[in-house]
């Protein structure tokens, strides 16, 4: 019975991982290559150095003069973009349940705080994503943003991208830590 749980999760976290790591191949090779072509800009959630709002309105004039890329950024985040964080939360929250009730931190077992902390990290990640790109698709081509209001989502939209891009190497380095960096018991 342990073998095919085993086999199951092996399955799964399979999959999930070669989903996830599809969508992202995809989104940078093919979309962002498309897209840096058309515009001669990165795409923004491609940025791990971050950006600031003058990058945002310099894109939004940018994608005013090319509809076709407006439309690639717009699909890009209602398709690939939308099932990439959470097939990455869920591979992660796979690693997570999997191998970290069982870690020792510093020679002790986690506590229960320490297991929910650890368990919220690839939650928060999707969840900063998913925020990214709804302000992203407020901002960009085909919405339009009103003048007051402008700066304020340029800003929001440079700052869950950083919290984004902070929250899932957390969670890589997460996984990594549980699955492949054991900790031993402290010799008595």
């Amino acid at each position: 019975m342990a073998g095919a749980r085993l086999t199951g999760w092996n399955a799964a976290a399979g999959f999930l991982a070669a989903l996830s790591l599809g969508l992202l191949v995809y989104m940078n090779a093919v979309t962002g290559a498309a897209f840096r072509a058309l515009v001669k800009l990165p795409v923004p959630d491609f940025r791990i150095e971050g950006y600031e709002a003058a990058d945002v309105a310099r894109l939004a004039d940018a994608l005013s003069a090319s509809p076709e890329a407006a439309a690639l950024l717009r699909t890009m985040h209602l398709v690939p973009d939308m099932i990439f964080p959470g097939s990455f939360a869920l591979l992660a929250l796979l690693v997570l349940i999997r191998f970290a009730p069982k870690a020792l931190v510093f020679h002790r077992p986690l506590t229960r705080l320490g297991l929910a902390v650890v368990f919220a990290a690839p939650v928060f990640y999707a969840a900063a994503d998913y925020a990214e790109n709804i302000v992203s698709l407020m901002v960009f081509l085909p919405a339009t943003v009103a003048p007051e209001k402008a700066a304020l989502y340029a800003s929001l939209l440079a700052a869950l991208t950083r919290a984004k891009f902070m929250l899932f190497f957390i969670t890589l380095i997460l996984m990594a830590r549980f699955s492949f960096f054991k900790d031993r018991p402290k010799p008595e």
